[in-house]
């Protein structure tokens, strides 16, 4: 996994600053939260994000210290986040790391996004390119950086008087792609004992269990032109993100524009396939700067964004690419407006 500093991908392009009109509540409908209204330049804030939770938990397996363990990843269906896996062609790497933290301080700071590669032991971490087909392999076959790694110094790592629970968490992990930590789909931690006689390790769908929680009900949505293809999105001003932590505004790194047709409810239950859910869904890089150009997006066929329009639900995210936390940092709701907003 890498730095915090350099955390994990998904969406946008940057534009130059325009002006920006001040946002200002126009009422809402039912009861509910009421529109932040823009002449189509939007000032993102706190009050229109959603908010995002989670935990993950990696129940451990314990196994013979010093041993050419084995590790088995046939029985993994589908990854942590619940989408299918084939273990024959969608896994690229298979990587061990060691942790100088005990299991429940490294989720703690895994769920916190807050992991640094000064905690691993050995950084680049062992890893194993898998061919096509290749449901299985042995510690002994891992390299780093392509270097072959002597049975000895892995036991040295690998030493239970040394690296005990108590101190250290070790991770394997099999991913998509090869750059490492990125496209991680299922991990099972693991415990050295010297009692243990045990030296295989199988990966299943849970393996790593996933809770989440992601509210776009009390959000107050974003009033814009309908039909109007030239918008802006400014998070220039953000200090919190959805998942309660600092927001570096410099580390978005891509946006979406999404159309649905179920209701921010229905949206809510499956959060975690809003990319699969959507009708249609637009995306652009973010290479510098706070601001999305919404006419830089693309849909996966080309085509470029043309507006918001009155049927379903729209929303527009942004996205830490880096982190750990897929979770977007920021997401609204985009609904069709009058204009000027609110007459």
């Amino acid at each position: 996994m890498t730095s915090k500093s350099t955390t994990r991908t998904l969406f946008l392009a940057a534009a130059a600053a325009l002006p920006m009109l001040a946002a200002a509540a126009c009422g809402g409908s039912s009861g509910g939260p009421s529109v932040t209204c823009t002449d189509g330049h939007i000032v993102a804030n706190e009050a229109n994000d959603y908010s995002f939770s989670s935990t993950i938990t990696l129940p451990p397996v314990t196994v013979q210290p010093m041993a050419n363990l084995s590790f088995d990843w046939s029985g993994v269906s589908k990854d942590f986040l619940g989408h299918t896996v084939s273990t024959a062609s969608d896994l690229d790497l298979a990587l061990i790391m060691l942790w100088s933290l005990p299991l429940d301080e490294f989720q703690r700071q895994l769920n916190a996004d807050a992991l640094l590669t000064f905690n691993l032991v050995v950084s680049p971490p062992p890893s194993l390119g898998l061919t096509s087909g290749m449901t299985s392999a042995h510690l002994y076959d891992f390299t780093v950086n392509g270097t072959v790694i002597s049975p000895d110094m892995f036991n040295s790592y690998f030493d239970a008087a040394m690296f005990t629970p108590a101190n250290s968490t070790f991770i394997v992990a099999v991913e998509t792609g090869t750059d490492l930590g990125r496209g991680i789909r299922m991990l099972q931690s693991f415990q050295l004992d010297p009692a243990s006689t045990t030296t295989a390790i199988s990966l299943t769908n849970t393996s790593t269990k996933l809770q989440y929680h992601a509210d776009l009900h009390s959000l107050h949505p974003t009033g814009v032109p309908a039909g109007t293809a030239a918008l802006t999105l400014d998070w220039g001003q953000m200090t919190t993100n959805a998942l309660g932590a600092e927001f570096i505004t410099t580390n978005i790194t891509s946006a979406i524009v999404a159309h649905f047709s179920q209701t921010p409810a229905q949206l809510e239950k499956i959060f975690l396939d809003l990319e699969t859910s959507a009708m249609v869904l637009y995306r652009a890089d973010i290479a510098s700067g706070t601001v999305l150009d919404f006419t830089t997006l693309r849909d996966s066929a080309g085509n470029s964004f043309s507006g918001v329009t009155s049927n379903g639900t729209w929303l527009v995210g942004l996205t830490c690419g880096n982190c750990r936390n897929p979770a977007p940092w920021y997401m609204t709701i985009l609904v069709p407006a009058a204009q000027p907003c609110g007459k």
